[in-house]
């Protein structure tokens, strides 16, 4: 093994999706990065942070202070780990909207409005209040996936404008108030790729000659990517974006956005990949984001098999089974064993390379209209779900890590039962035995309903014992929601047994394929408004 081959080896933590990592556990972040040799975290927080004249940025969102910032700021800088702010200057700010004051620079979707002067009063208050907050003076800008730039209220008030040079006009605005406060930016890059390339993994032109020519040259791109376990993938990805910039930096994903299960195989082995490239190619600065999508789900600690395995792939360790060696020494608990946390959603496939969503499809799924019940074969679920709950009790007498184990076996506990309920309240009721949907009815539903309640209260304790208790209400909607949907369903099939309704019209429609998608053996889909129901929310 040799040194470290990066400058930097950091990881990004997301404080946007409602889970703001209280105090406690950042420092405890801080510390398992610092032992193994990371030497930054990004704080990703698009409104998660107070902001000086501006109230309602973050509010009741459990937003950082700066006075909590600060203290943080100072700890890691104890640990030698420099605390970077990753924030939005531009897309991903849709919670900011919902008030009349910033309603008003809205463009489209999450998007501020370009050339607005109280756009970039904004922005210039949020660089006054980071400045004030941290100590670094590098900012990650945000800046990516702004799809719809300048096709909302941009367009109404300018005409149509190709959305590259409203971008790059925005970007030297945004540049220029960073350089006021000291700050040297960088940026996600996606948007200077898509531009030059014609996308971001599938690169169908090459326009890069035109388009370095509108990258700042005291920017930093950064390359990301996280869905590939090709090596040759991520150095011609690499290569691209060279074509665009020389200061480029790389990011790559630990799937901690799935749901309540971290995926760390699927992780390491893209990880293992995109480092070996950036390795080749002299990239000096590698980040692992821990993206929090749809609600933060998942412990940022679930990931930590990932974590220290890029640990290891950065000094040249790729020796598999002495890193699941090293892992267990460090941590206290098998490297398999850990990462069986992401079992639950491994009931269609068990293949490293699939991302399926099985447990927060089926968790969510209605009763009588489970919408991806056509894939779910009657008889498997049980004998599966309980063999993962049986394997996850062995990690929940870890002292440290017992309550992540105890939380996704209790899940596992939920799906033994409810996977199949759909499918199998289908298929009794078209037999026509009411005695049979009765049984069902006080069986099965009420065990369903005893199991969510504990694993509610499991994953309560969770995440108030990682988390800022702003967000958890989220939680508490879904799960709660889910209890009482199906106590509905409970009832309506009692009221069938008892003659006192003709028929279940849910149940009266046949099943088509999940999305449209005739031949499909799982689904890979996070969000819950998409999962729980075909309705408008």
């Amino acid at each position: 093994m040799s040194d470290n081959a990066f400058k930097k080896l950091g990881v990004m933590i997301d404080c946007s999706r409602n889970a703001v990592l209280n105090k406690a556990s950042f420092c405890r972040m801080v510390d398992i990065l610092s032992a193994l040799g990371y030497n930054f975290i990004r704080l990703y927080t698009e409104d998660t942070y107070e902001v000086d004249g501006e109230p309602y940025f973050g509010y009741m969102r459990g937003r950082y202070t700066r006075e909590e910032l600060r203290e943080m700021d100072a700890y890691a800088q104890s640990k030698g780990v420099e605390l970077i702010p990753c924030i939005q200057t531009l897309a991903h700010l849709n919670s900011i909207f919902r008030y009349a004051e910033y309603y008003k620079i809205n463009d489209a979707d999450d998007i501020l409005l370009v050339g607005e002067k109280r756009t970039y009063e904004l922005i210039d208050n949020m660089f006054r209040s980071l400045a004030e907050s941290f100590t670094s003076r590098t900012v990650n800008i945000g800046m990516d996936e702004a799809f719809k730039l300048g096709r909302g209220k941009y367009q109404d008030k300018h005409g149509s404008h190709p959305s590259e040079k409203i971008m790059r006009r925005h970007l030297n605005r945004v540049l220029k108030i960073a350089e006021k406060y000291g700050f040297t930016c960088e940026m996600w890059g996606d948007m200077f790729l898509r531009a030059a390339f014609g996308g971001t993994a599938q690169f169908t032109k090459d326009e890069s000659e035109k388009v370095k020519k509108q990258v700042p040259k005291n920017l930093h791109l950064i390359a990301w990517d996280y869905y590939h376990t090709d090596s040759a993938f991520y150095e011609t990805l690499i290569d691209n974006y060279y074509k665009l910039s020389d200061n480029v930096v790389f990011a790559g994903g630990a799937w901690a956005w799935l749901g309540f299960c971290p995926n760390n195989r699927y992780s390491i082995e893209a990880c293992e990949a995109s480092v070996a490239a950036c390795r080749k190619k002299g990239i000096q600065e590698y980040c692992i984001t821990v993206w929090g999508d749809n609600g933060g789900e998942c412990s940022p600690f679930g990931i930590l098999p990932t974590i220290f395995a890029v640990a290891q792939f950065a000094k040249g360790n790729f020796n598999e089974p002495l890193v699941k060696q090293m892992f267990k020494e460090y941590v206290g608990i098998d490297y398999h064993l850990f990462t069986a946390l992401q079992m639950p959603d491994k009931y269609h496939s068990k293949r490293k390379s699939d991302t399926y969503t099985a447990s927060k499809t089926q968790l969510y799924s209605a009763p009588f209209a489970g919408v991806f019940d056509a894939i779910v074969q009657e008889g498997k679920a049980e004998k599966f779900y309980r063999k993962v709950s049986k394997t996850l009790k062995k990690g929940e007498s870890h002292p440290e890590w017992g309550y992540l184990f105890k939380a996704i076996r209790c899940l596992s506990d939920v799906l033994e039962v409810k996977f199949e309920l759909g499918v199998k309240t289908r298929r009794i009721y078209k037999e026509g035995d009411k005695e049979a949907i009765r049984a069902l009815a006080e069986t099965d539903y009420a065990e369903v309903i005893k199991r969510v309640q504990l694993f509610y209260d499991a994953y309560e304790i969770c995440w108030m014992r990682e988390k800022k208790p702003q967000g958890f209400d989220v939680q508490a909607e879904r799960l709660g929601g889910l209890m009482q949907r199906v106590a509905h369903c409970q009832k309506r099939l009692i009221d069938y047994a008892d003659g006192k309704v003709e028929n279940i019209p849910e149940l009266e429609e046949e099943l088509l394929p999940p999305l449209g998608f005739k031949h499909i053996k799982g689904i890979l889909l996070n969000i819950h408004n998409q999962i729980y129901t075909t309705n408008v929310t």
